[in-house]
């Protein structure tokens, strides 16, 4: 028992980290941007598929995951600059509108590339195998995706709440008009931000596509699970992001555990009750509602 309780935790908080990835890019982007990027599934999903054709053709996990999250953020510019720039300051509905449309196309133009044929991405032979933490054996490549996922969290934590970039950032989210007056490219701002959370959404897809298979329908899942926990940790708190995505990853693992056919049940129930106690999410400002 012991046992199943320890590895359902690592297991939550694990999974809790690699969807932190992903919530924190679609929260950054709605804190700056204002536009809920639907998206953003999708770019994940491209992010597998692009890491596992480069794993297949060059051999290695580690360049598919240098490259394939580079690869989405070039995607990310072409969707920024050419279709969401123009639409900034308008009805929000043009915004879901659009990323749900973009949504549609990059999940046909994968099955059109690759099939709808799973697929999965090789584990480096370094990562492969157990290691013993006392009461339980865990697997290697889970404690790495839950090293490499905590540490870009904590450092992109970091970076908003203490670097100049943070700074402007925020300043551009709150003010754009009085930062513009100073001589900063806001449209470069949220080009960058955009950028960003698709990069953290490929790269997610690249350490999930190495421990799930990779499939078209693999986006509109996690995008699911994404807007669960931007909406119970608050729109546009980048800790509430954090906060909700390991709640959300417990309270998986612990429902798998205790009542697997309830856990989608109790991942919703969470939410409606956080949405009935504090509108806002746990962290949210008024002026995000």
């Amino acid at each position: 028992m012991i046992e199943s309780i320890v590895r359902a935790t690592l297991l939550g908080v694990q999974s809790g980290m690699i969807l932190a990835l992903i919530a924190a890019g679609l929260t950054l982007i709605f804190g700056m941007l204002d536009v809920i990027n639907f998206a953003h599934g999708a770019l994940y999903m491209l992010g597998a598929y692009f890491g596992s054709v480069i794993a297949a053709e060059l051999g290695s996990f580690w360049l598919a995951l240098l490259i394939a999250p580079l690869l989405v953020g070039v995607v990310g510019i072409a969707i920024e600059v050419f279709s969401l720039r123009p639409l900034y300051g308008r009805n929000p509905l043009y915004h879901i509108l659009l990323t749900f449309g973009f949504a549609i196309m990059i999940q046909g133009a994968v099955v059109q590339i690759w099939g709808g044929q799973a697929r999965q991405i090789a584990q480096p032979a370094l990562l492969t195998g157990t290691l013993s933490l006392g009461v339980v054996d865990y697997p290697v490549y889970r404690l790495f995706v839950l090293a490499i996922s905590t540490a870009l969290i904590g450092g992109v934590w970091l970076a908003i709440d203490r670097s100049n970039l943070g700074i402007i950032m925020r300043a551009s989210a709150h003010d754009t008009e009085m930062v513009d007056a100073l001589g900063i490219d806001v449209s470069k701002v949220f080009t960058g931000v955009f950028v960003f959370g698709a990069v953290l959404a490929g790269l997610a897809g690249v350490l999930l596509g190495a421990s799930r298979s990779v499939n078209p329908g693999m986006g509109m899942g996690i995008i699911i699970e994404a807007f669960v926990i931007v909406v119970i940790g608050g729109l546009g708190s980048f800790r509430g992001a954090v906060f909700a995505a390991l709640l959300i990853g417990l309270v998986t693992s612990y429902g798998a555990l205790i009542a697997p056919t309830l856990t989608d049940l109790a991942l919703f129930g969470l939410m409606a009750i956080v949405l009935m106690v504090k509108p806002n999410g746990l962290f949210g400002a008024t002026e995000a509602a």
